[in-house]
């Protein structure tokens, strides 16, 4: 039998005392545990709310910068199409990689498929090709496109470190700068023309007319018929002559205009009504297409009749098988044109006749010249005089279709015409304005101030 008071080992326990010491233990490692935790994450709440307040602060000043990069591209957007000029940006390849609304307008080429045509047009004009050093001089050049006249400038495009990216092309329309050069041109030399006529056709006289009066004499004193024939033949010669010279001094003397405030429509309505009955008969037809509103310049109406009356007239001549005639006006305003042609008014008179050689429409505002059997080769000269007087031009071009279109240009007025302004000339029918120049011996008779009364 065991004795029941024998001595316990020495040591730890194992009785349910223990076990809880034991749990009681863990539970104070665990709540150690899960302060421990609590504090890191608050401190990475903390940490994680100062990294999420940075990144608002970054992303809103991100998009403060990209709503001003959107303003200034929208803004430059905005100026690149408001300007009056074309600009188209190529790349290195000659690519395009920009093009303005007004490029598209001066080339008639849509943005997105202007490629390959503008690319041409490009390349024609471009004084500087290669990706090579940038050069010191800037391209420019004229191209014809159609009707119109384009000075293109090009320019490298640069980055911060002076490579090149591109080239910059800037478009100008200069048709009318070109028109109004070639006017002053042709002007300049008509005037010296005129002087140096006026000096011959004076010296040239004075002897015909000595020459002339000993015909005569010799006519009526030689009994001879063959005599009396050489006489009669002297006699025509010189008054061939004298014709020519007073046709030649009809051209020098300038008419001096009446100016006065009109509207452009009426003045061609005018001359379309007294022209009506010759269209018809030549069988022509006639088309008219004015811009909108009236129009008005300070102008002398008869002499803007009678041009407008030749030019008329010459397309008749040109479309003796009948034909079309088209009157069409146009509105323009360029601030960069010589003062006072800011804003002006085109009248252009298309006909379908066989048109004009290149040649001969360098030629056809010269005095004398004409492709007409019988013609004095005057009544354009006069256009031309009569246009310059009234600070226009006047030009021709050929038409698309064949052909020629006269184009006059007029500055416009800011003044508004009175009622009955613009009347038809004294004792002459409503509508029936004054003749266009003749040629021959009646031209000869009148000065170039002077206009036929019907």
């Amino acid at each position: 039998m065991l004795n029941r008071n024998a001595r316990r080992p020495d040591g730890p326990t194992e009785g349910p005392d223990g076990g809880i010491d034991v749990l009681q233990r863990s539970f104070e490692s665990f709540n150690a545990a899960t302060l421990k935790l609590q504090e890191a994450f608050r401190s990475l709440e903390i940490k994680f709310e100062s990294l999420n307040r940075e990144l608002e602060e970054k992303n809103r000043r991100l998009e403060s910068l990209l709503a001003e990069k959107e303003e200034v591209r929208s803004e430059l957007e905005t100026i690149l199409e408001s300007l009056t000029t074309g600009v188209v940006v190529t790349d290195l390849q000659g690519r395009i990689t920009r093009m303005n609304g007004c490029a598209g307008r001066l080339t008639g080429m849509d943005a997105g498929a202007a490629g390959p045509r503008m690319a041409a047009l490009l390349r024609e004009a471009q004084a500087m090709d290669g990706p090579g050093p940038v050069p010191a001089l800037q391209g420019k050049r004229k191209v014809r496109l159609g009707e119109s006249i384009l000075e293109v400038l090009t320019s490298p495009v640069t980055a911060g470190d002076g490579s090149r990216l591109g080239t910059v092309h800037i478009l100008l329309d200069v048709t009318r700068v070109e028109k109004l050069e070639e006017m002053a041109k042709r002007t300049e030399k008509f005037a010296a023309m005129g002087e140096m006529a006026a000096n011959i056709a004076h010296e040239v006289r004075n002897p015909l007319g000595s020459i002339a009066l000993s015909a005569s004499l010799l006519l009526k004193g030689l009994a001879d018929e063959k005599s009396r024939d050489r006489a009669a033949r002297i006699l025509h010669s010189v008054r061939s002559v004298d014709n020519k010279i007073a046709n030649l001094l009809l051209f020098t003397r300038k008419p001096e205009p009446r100016f006065r405030t009109l509207r452009v429509h009426d003045v061609l309505r005018d001359v379309l009504r007294f022209s009506g009955e010759i269209l018809e008969q030549e069988d022509i037809r006639l088309s008219v297409r004015l811009a909108a509103g009236e129009p008005v310049v300070r102008a002398d109406g008869e002499l803007l009749q009678q041009v407008l009356l030749n030019v008329i007239l010459n397309a008749v001549q040109a479309m003796r098988g009948g034909g079309e005639l088209s009157f069409e006006t146009r509105l323009h305003r360029d601030p960069a044109l010589t003062p006072g042609m800011e804003r002006t008014i085109e009248v252009r008179i298309a006909d379908t006749g066989p048109g004009i050689p290149e040649a001969d429409r360098k030629r056809i505002f010269d005095p004398f010249f004409s492709t007409r059997d019988g013609g004095s080769g005057l009544g354009l000269a006069i256009v031309h005089n009569i246009i310059d007087l009234h600070r226009g031009s006047v030009g021709v071009e050929r038409a698309e279709g064949g052909g020629s279109v006269f184009s006059i240009l007029l500055p416009l007025a800011d003044e508004h015409p009175a009622a009955g302004a613009h009347d038809p000339q004294p004792g002459a029918p409503k509508g029936r304005p004054a003749k266009a120049a003749k040629s021959g011996r009646a031209a000869g008779r009148k000065s170039g101030s002077e206009r036929e009364r019907t």
